[in-house]
């Protein structure tokens, strides 16, 4: 009886281990196929603006551009589109575009724009509802650190 219970408890314990768990989804299926809004923006340390000291860039956007989307699609380009209101009715629908990657390790977003250059954005956080990334610029000698979150649309 014994024997069987062993053989019982060994051969569950082996089948748990040879049931394959499901696969997380690759850095590249979190970020294509969504709209994301920025919902946050902040720069660390504080920047002059208009004569006062601010750390929440959000804050200082036009609802106009608060609503803007950006797309990244699983051919390696994204767009950067208005949103259901723009700040200039004149304004073209798709403003920026371009190429992006993960660097090798995916710990870095780089975009490419023809009329922007490239950008490094360092990946603080990458679900299938939400993206924080960093930059780093330099203004004046300063160094800033510039935050984005988007959430998905």
């Amino acid at each position: 009886m014994r024997k069987i219970n062993l053989l019982l408890i060994v051969s569950l314990f082996i089948a748990t281990l040879s049931c394959k768990k499901d696969e997380e989804p690759t850095k590249k299926e979190l970020l294509c196929g969504k709209n994301w809004i920025l919902t946050a923006e902040t720069v660390s340390p504080a920047i002059n603006f208009n004569g006062i000291l601010i750390t929440d860039l959000y804050s200082q956007l036009d609802d106009c551009t608060k609503d803007d989307i950006s797309i990244f699609n699983t051919n390696g380009t994204y767009t950067f589109e208005e949103g259901a209101t723009k700040c200039d009715v004149n304004d073209p629908q798709v403003w920026d575009s371009g190429t992006w990657v993960f660097n090798s390790d995916e710990t870095i977003l780089v975009l490419t724009s023809p009329g922007n250059g490239t950008v490094n954005a360092e990946i603080i956080e990458l679900t299938s509802s939400k993206i924080v990334v960093s930059q780093e610029s330099t203004i004046e000698g300063i160094k800033y650190t510039i935050t984005d979150t988007y959430q998905k649309k």
